[in-house]
């Protein structure tokens, strides 16, 4: 199984429930840990990174080979009783690759293709380009999370409407939220539901399926908050599951609940030293 994982990498500075921790960061960091530890899998980040970042990729295969420039993009998470507050800094470091043949071929070789920007960067016109070297059988996944951030002149992190919606959604087979992402997420989700399927993840209460025809809630066995030891990146390893099982079953249902197994695993370790048990 060859996946793909467009976006950004980034280095994190987390100051989360019960640690505190500088680390790589993003969902391509999280899901390529997590696709490290499933069977029959190869992974590959796409995403501009600079010479500070390099020692955080060991067993980790990105393109391009080598660095671009000197600085990696940097988020400073906060959180604190479930909320997070967020810096982004050298974000001029985030600007897009030239889509070369490599790149084409890389992307063409996939079969799960997973774009997770962290920021906005990734332009509909961008998109659009890349995904003409999708394969048709290929499964298409949409983490939209960088489409929700704008930033001000003091690198605080606020929330912008994910306006380039309409045009990208059609390009993928599933989108996958969180209920952080956006305070009315479960609106906009019935009506993406009409163009793509759809998946909203809501912690502790599960997460929540739609589809033009049809809706799914699958409960998660919650963790009390005092047991959680990082809740960093949790959202993202469900995405990586969820692709993962879907793929081999194409079974909703299984792939849900595998993915809330995996993420609630994931709960109880440092985000630097994750580890899971198939279930």
């Amino acid at each position: 199984m060859n996946i793909t994982i467009l976006g950004h990498v980034c280095i994190d500075e987390n100051v989360s429930e019960h640690v505190s921790y500088t680390s790589a960061g993003s969902p391509a960091m999280f899901m390529a840990k997590i696709f490290g530890q499933l069977p029959d899998t190869k992974t590959r980040i796409i995403a501009p990174y600079g010479n500070d970042f390099v020692r955080y990729l060991k067993n980790i295969s990105i393109y391009p080979s080598k660095p671009l420039q000197e600085k990696t993009l940097s988020y400073r998470n906060t959180f604190h009783k479930s909320t997070r507050t967020q810096k982004a800094m050298n974000r001029e470091h985030a600007e897009l690759l030239p889509i070369t043949d490599e790149l084409r071929e890389i992307i063409h070789g996939s079969d799960i293709i997973f774009l997770a920007p962290l920021t906005p960067d990734y332009s509909i016109q961008y998109v659009h380009l890349l995904m003409q070297s999708v394969r048709s059988d290929a499964l298409k996944i949409l983490l939209p999370q960088g489409y929700y951030k704008s930033f001000d002149s003091n690198c605080n992190v606020h929330q912008r409407e994910f306006k380039e919606a309409e045009d990208l959604l059609p390009l993928f087979d599933f989108i996958i939220a969180s209920e952080f992402d956006h305070f009315v997420i479960e609106e906009y989700a019935k009506k993406w539901a009409q163009i793509i399927q759809v998946i909203v993840t809501r912690g502790d209460k599960g997460v929540h399926y739609y589809s033009k025809n049809d809706s799914l809630v699958v409960p998660v066995d919650p963790v009390k908050p005092k047991d959680i030891v990082d809740s960093v990146g949790s959202g993202d390893i469900f995405s990586a599951a969820f692709g993962y099982r879907y793929f081999e079953t194409k079974d909703i249902k299984k792939s849900l609940e595998f993915a809330n197994n995996i993420a609630r695993q994931c709960l109880f370790y440092k985000a630097d030293s994750l580890k899971i048990t198939l279930p």
